[in-house]
């Protein structure tokens, strides 16, 4: 079940759960809220009542009638029967704000439930929040082992909470991996805002100056697309060697061989399918590590030692005092948004935090900051050298020792680890513990809104709604 089938990452592992468990011969139904374009190789269910709210009309369908509807389809793929569980994606993001009454019928008409987790409200989605309780008495799965650490750090049970991280389809590229200074730099990215795209052209100018940075995609949701406009203003501007969108107007399978490694920056990641695929097409990967993200694939045995999880710059090329007041009126916000509430003092601590020793993170930043950052890079020579005595790790960006080390290992571990067969074997051993396994749990909501709540991770490239309403002059005018 979700709210719809169009592309997408959630999609797109919705998809392989429905192929793998028919090519192992059991019975699947889809349930989505509108009417797929695209062909699929299972029976597809449209009940409008599922749909995003902004796809409804006025008189949409209620919680009786949505769950109606639902028993219904149920019935009609298996007359007299059941399904032995119902898998439904992304259950906690308000995007339909009658689903958890929906669900909670469904349940007590003695259904078993799995709902997972792909993204949380909380981790800076404060537009799909909901205010009631999430789903209790039932399964959940999650992408990453630090979701599931979480969950049960606010109530899950070990038994209640499973990890699923996602296959991972080789690109089976093999590109071969350019020497030196040659070749273009890849970003293979949709450009939204939690991508960090500004992070991405400073090291462009900084890491590796005699590359091209090339990035694929451009965002397609309204809210991304004014920082992106004024990335591709601001490089065009300064003469800088970055190409947007090349992956709509050239072959991804020319850009990809003819890279020098791979980049990511991003500030924010569900499964991390950034940190993995580069490798499966004989390409290194450079950049943001996520700790709490790379933490399981590390335990899997992929070396990404050579990413730093942060890159710190000097407060004193920003406007700091105006970065200091925004940061902190964005968390005051955000807390108030979700009912919570931070105190002065806890303000104060958290900001010390984040700028020990007059360095603060360039991934906490929003844009106009950022913008700052890389003016002083562009006009003081000097300034990249104080960059990379800052981080270390940067100087041997790109080191042929490393790529050599680290390609062929990288490889076998993620195929050996994130395999569809072992996708398959896990994904079916967690349907027999949500069948066999009954469990009694609830998620603690106001934990949940403070494990996401770090300082350390507050950025506000993923708060722009807040940012806007405490600053809109100073926001419309940097970006202008």
């Amino acid at each position: 079940m979700h709210f719809h089938l169009n592309t997408g990452g959630v999609t797109t592992v919705l998809r392989q759960q429905a192929e793998i468990l028919m090519a192992r011969g059991h019975d699947v139904l889809i349930l989505c809220g509108e009417k797929p374009i695209a062909r699929w190789p299972v029976p597809v269910s449209v009940v409008p009542g599922l749909a995003y709210a902004t796809a409804l009309p006025q008189a949409a369908p209620g919680v009786s009638e949505t769950t109606d509807a639902i028993l219904a389809s149920l019935r009609h793929q298996w007359p007299g029967g059941h399904p032995d569980v119902i898998h439904v994606h992304n259950p906690t993001l308000a995007k339909n704000r009658r689903l958890q009454a929906v669900l909670k019928q469904l349940q007590q008409s003695g259904l078993a439930l799995l709902c997972q987790i792909h993204d949380f409200a909380e981790d800076g989605r404060p537009n799909v929040y909901f205010q009631e309780p999430y789903l209790s008495d039932c399964h959940y799965a999650v992408v990453n082992g630090r979701d599931r650490r979480i969950l049960m750090a606010c109530g899950l049970t070990e038994k209640g909470v499973h990890h699923l991280p996602n296959a991972v389809r080789p690109w089976s590229l093999h590109g071969q991996q350019p020497d030196g200074a040659t070749g273009h730099v890849l970003y293979p990215v949709r450009a939204i805002r939690r991508k960090n795209i500004g992070e991405s052209i400073l090291l462009q100018h900084c890491a590796f100056p005699g590359s091209p940075l090339v990035i694929t995609l451009p965002p397609t949701s309204p809210s991304d697309a004014t920082s992106y406009l004024m990335w591709r203003r601001y490089t065009a501007d300064k003469d800088l060697p970055v190409v947007f969108e090349a992956g709509i107007r050239g072959d991804f399978r020319q850009l990809m061989n003819e890279a020098r490694y791979v980049i990511t920056t991003s500030i924010n990641e569900g499964f991390g399918f950034s940190f993995l695929e580069a490798w499966t097409a004989g390409k290194a990967l450079w950049g943001r590590l996520l700790p709490d993200i790379c933490q399981d694939f590390i335990g899997f045995g992929i070396h990404l030692e050579h990413l730093y999880p942060q890159l710190g710059i000097p407060d004193a090329w920003i406007a700091v005092d105006d970065f200091q007041r925004q940061w902190q009126t964005v968390r005051r916000h955000a807390a108030a948004h979700f009912g919570m509430k931070i105190d002065d003092q806890q303000i104060r601590s958290d900001w010390l935090r984040i700028t020990k020793n007059g360095v603060i993170d360039f991934g906490l930043l929003s844009e106009p900051f950022q913008r700052q950052v890389l003016d002083h890079l562009l006009s003081d020579a000097g300034s990249c050298r104080r960059l990379l005595e800052i981080n270390p790790v940067l100087k041997d960006f790109g080191s042929r020792q490393r790529i050599r080390d680290a390609l062929d290992h990288n490889r076998s571990a993620i195929s050996a680890h994130f395999s569809l067969k072992d996708y398959g074997k896990r994904l079916m051993k967690l349907y027999q513990n949500v069948c066999n396994r009954p469990v009694r749990q609830h998620i603690d909501k106001s934990a949940l809104f403070w494990a996401f709540m770090a300082a350390e991770r507050f950025s506000l490239l993923k708060w722009r709604g807040f940012e806007d309403e405490c600053d809109p002059q100073t926001i419309d005018h940097a970006l202008s």
